[in-house]
């Protein structure tokens, strides 16, 4: 061991005495330049290529037909009908106070005077989820059935849940153009990984006696998988449908790059004009949107103690000829348009406390703000781009990973660091690496404390619990808005934001740690005379440490999917250089940015799961 040390110590020194302080302009590899030169081709002959012609240009043809169908739907319908079915829906299952609140949520879009642009989030959310159906599930039938097909396309979906969403939009910018069909299409690519999962989950999980049963009575392996395997396996694909919805709302906002439109288009515009109240307003808005498709998914799922009310076939014949009367009734007397709107004028008080804690706390966010930039972040870029070598640093980072998870993520590890450097983002890499560091360690101080405290209170976790599920609803961007208005723009805005986004899961997985810790640990412990605070923090924390890691972890993910918001409002990095790629727009750089970003993310992702491993408490057998 001591000799392993004495070589690690020797090679760290020869790396720094002889190596490269920042890595090299002259070992750039040059990998933006062909993608580039594709570029280039793709705008030449967009319109005479018959890769084009018989299957692009045809394919956006489509999705542009069905937003326009759906849209024009959405907007046919008087405004009250949305909310009549909404209630009807959720009140099957008895739950009338849920039916009334999401009824409200319908029509809060209306009440803020985003009506309009709410029917163009829901019906890009309406195709976009849709077409992550007719994929998603056949190809997570595929995967249940088939290992070796489940093989290829697991590393496919982790790629395409890693890759930011930014990325997506490059290429499909230049495929596809601007406008609401490539923004459908970004949108499918981001959200589509859930719907195959669960898919695949549901029907493994089908109890092979059920299977066995169906087979002994002669059918066949098609009418298996579609009258007993599918059908089963409905919850957890609307499950899938439901995180799909999810996940397709949590990129409305970065949609808007590229003319999706809709309630994205207005927190962007709230970004511009540092209207933190309207930002919030308008991100509340997205908010209901969400919870309307999350309830009202949820509500199709055979829940067990929930009693529904049984809808006979001819009264459900009777509801929907009703439904259509009055449809018709609305559209006859002109009840098309919401009736009225308070707009976001009551938002203007949430700008002037802004405004109000930004002059009178100015003697403690200008210190921290110049702090947090001065002795953190610009130190740090010396540290890594002037001070030490990128040799030592490889070297350093996989020694580490050695230790923790051996050889293989220590060469994944080195590689990845090295080729990093090779693209030309060591620069943007260690900025946003410094950011994220500082962001995760504040997230830490701040998700870990709650998250015990919560674990040990599940009276206080369920009145938070709202309030968490709301903070991962909010779009990510609306979260910039007011710190933007307290630091000016900058990394400081960024982080913050970034803090705030990334400590709910950090929360919850804590909490449920500590939580799910077994009775008969903590009995023992109680038994032999430990105290409360010794039981704590010598049995709950202790076992509950894989899932603390896993928190950590997620956090770290959480703060990385902020890079993009980050450069947005000024923090610079990697986040900066995608949306500069996309806005010019620039593939070769848009390419290279997302490579530097997937294989940190994949890095650290590894990281903590290898030490989530070496923690995890011993198995009895």
């Amino acid at each position: 061991m001591k000799s392993r040390i004495s070589g690690l110590l020797v090679l760290v020194i020869a790396a720094q005495t002889f190596g490269t302080r920042g890595f090299p302009e002259s070992l750039n590899i040059g990998l933006a330049e062909p993608i580039t030169g594709v570029q280039s081709w793709v705008r030449k002959n967009r319109s005479s290529n018959w890769s084009f012609k018989f299957f692009f240009n045809p394919l956006i043809s489509v999705v542009e037909f069905g937003l326009n169908c759906v849209e024009s739907f959405f907007t046919w319908l008087p405004w009250f009908i949305p909310a009549i079915v909404v209630f009807v829906v959720i009140a099957r299952t008895r739950r009338w106070g849920l039916a009334s609140f999401t009824a409200f949520a319908v029509i809060y879009p209306g009440i803020v005077g985003v009506w309009s642009e709410s029917i163009i989030t829901i019906s890009l959310m309406a195709v976009s989820v849709l077409i992550c159906v007719v994929i998603g599930v056949p190809l997570g039938v595929l995967t249940a059935m088939n290992k070796r097909s489940d093989t290829i396309l697991r590393p496919i979906l982790d790629g395409m849940q890693t890759v930011p969403a930014t990325v997506y939009l490059i290429p499909i910018v230049l495929v596809f153009g601007i406008g609401p069909a490539p923004a459908a299409i970004a949108t499918v690519i981001y959200a589509l990984p859930p719907m195959v999962r669960l898919t695949s989950l549901g029907v493994q999980q089908v109890p092979k006696s059920t299977v066995e049963a169906a087979q002994m009575f002669g059918a066949t392996r098609r009418q298996v998988l579609a009258k007993v395997q599918l059908p089963l396996a409905v919850p957890s694909i609307i499950t899938g449908i439901n995180q799909t919805v999810m996940m397709a709302l949590g990129i409305v906002v970065i949609a808007t790059l590229v003319g999706a439109g809709g309630l994205g288009q207005e927190i962007n515009q709230s970004v511009r004009r540092l209207e933190a109240g309207r930002g919030l307003i308008v991100g509340l808005a997205v908010v209901a949107v969400a919870l309307v498709l999350d309830r009202v998914s949820m509500s199709l799922v055979s829940t067990p103690g929930v009693q529904r009310i049984r809808i006979k076939r001819n009264t459900l014949y009777i509801g929907l000829i009703c439904l259509a009367i009055v449809a018709v009734i609305g559209r006859v007397f002109g009840w098309i348009e919401f009736p009225f709107s308070w707009g976001t004028s009551f938002a203007d008080p949430i700008d002037t406390g802004f405004k109000w804690f930004r002059t009178t706390f100015d003697v403690v966010t200008r210190p921290f703000n110049d702090f947090v930039v001065r002795e953190i972040l610009v130190r740090a870029q010396t540290l890594f781009n002037e001070t030490i070598t990128w040799q030592a640093i490889v070297v350093v980072a996989g020694a580490f990973s050695y230790y923790v998870a051996g050889w293989k993520l220590s060469l994944m590890t080195a590689g990845g660091i090295t080729f990093i450097g090779l693209t030309g983002r060591w620069p943007d890499s260690v900025d946003t690496l410094t950011q994220t560091v500082v962001a995760v360690i504040i997230s830490i101080l701040i998700a870990l404390p709650l998250g015990i405290w919560l674990g040990r209170r599940p009276r206080a976790e369920s009145i938070i619990s709202p309030v968490l599920d709301a903070m991962q609803t909010i779009p990510s961007l609306v979260y910039a808005i007011p710190f933007v208005m307290i630091f000016s723009v900058g990394p400081v805005p960024g982080i913050v934001a970034a803090v705030v986004y990334a400590i709910p899961p950090g929360i919850r997985l804590t909490s449920l740690g500590i939580r799910q810790v077994n009775y008969e640990s903590l009995e023992a412990a109680t038994t032999f005379g430990a105290t409360q605070r010794q039981v704590l923090w010598g049995v709950r924390v202790p076992l509950a440490m894989p899932s603390i890691i896993l928190a950590i972890n997620q956090m770290v993910m959480m703060v990385l999917a902020m890079a993009i918001i980050s450069g947005m409002v000024g923090g610079g990095g990697l986040g900066y250089r995608s949306i500069e790629a996309l806005t010019k727009p620039d593939s070769g750089l848009g390419v290279e940015v997302g490579i530097a970003i997937v294989i940190m993310a994949t890095i650290l992702d590894r990281l903590l799961q290898a030490t989530a491993k070496r923690f995890q408490a011993p198995v009895a057998i």
